[in-house]
């Protein structure tokens, strides 16, 4: 004769069985039949008994909890104090039920959201050995954009017609010596500081378009709206 196993259903523990029978018969959590609810839980407890499944410690002591309840509930109510109301001996329970829902609500959303992130894979980045990049050539109106971002219209005097007093061909040797100081390059930003007024701005400006129609420098940005960056050409004959 085969043997037959009967499978019982398993809880995390007391309040989980709970909340089992009163989702089951769609009881209110708020006004739990606490005779009806005993019965079932006691109920439950002998069937896992009767098929040798071992019944922790915490299920009896919510055993006796339920049952000392239920004879609070059945024993006629004394009159109250003046100006005092009898409470209700489930109000502990109910906290709990309520405590311990939020609790597994909260769990239940973790564990979506690590099954979600088991379900994704990362690809790792590449190696890029030996790989170059190419950097765009920038002209003279990214430079001309990246000017007129530095100088705020605030900061911007009247005009007013003055005699030159920047020289751009000095300024031209200014630029490939900060250059050769700086290694080669430096940003575009950095030839334009708080302290330059007007008119030497200008004149550095010009002297970059001038190194650059020359072919002496080179100005690159690597990605849009990134740092424009001035190069020091090492090879004049080259052009890029």
């Amino acid at each position: 004769m085969p043997d037959y196993s009967i499978r019982i259903a398993t809880f995390e523990g007391p309040l989980d069985l709970l909340m089992h029978l009163l989702d089951k018969d769609k009881l209110d959590i708020y006004d739990i039949p606490i005779v009806e609810i005993t019965e079932q839980y006691i109920s439950y407890l002998n069937t896992m008994r009767e098929y040798d499944v071992d019944i922790a410690s915490d299920f009896l002591v919510m055993a006796a909890t339920l049952l000392q309840i239920k004879s609070r509930m059945l024993l006629p109510k004394l009159p109250a104090a003046s100006g005092e109301e009898d409470s209700d001996p489930r109000q502990f329970l109910i906290e709990m039920l309520l405590e311990y829902k939020k609790v597994k609500l909260q769990a239940s959303l973790l564990a979506e959201a690590r099954a979600r992130a088991l379900r994704q894979h990362y690809r790792q980045p590449a190696a890029a050995v030996g790989a170059v990049r190419k950097i765009k050539q920038m002209d003279y109106s990214k430079l001309l954009e990246a000017l007129l971002k530095l100088m705020r219209p605030e900061d911007i005097p009247p005009a007013v017609i003055e005699r030159q007093k920047f020289n751009v061909q000095d300024k031209m040797r200014e630029i490939e010596r900060v250059l050769q100081v700086e290694g080669g390059s430096i940003a575009f930003a950095s030839f334009f500081t708080s302290e330059n007024n007007r008119g030497e701005i200008i004149a550095l400006f010009l002297a970059l378009l001038e190194l650059l129609r020359l072919k002496r420098i080179i100005v690159r940005q690597t990605v849009p709206f990134a740092s424009i960056y001035v190069f020091l050409r090492e090879d004049q004959s080259d052009v890029l």
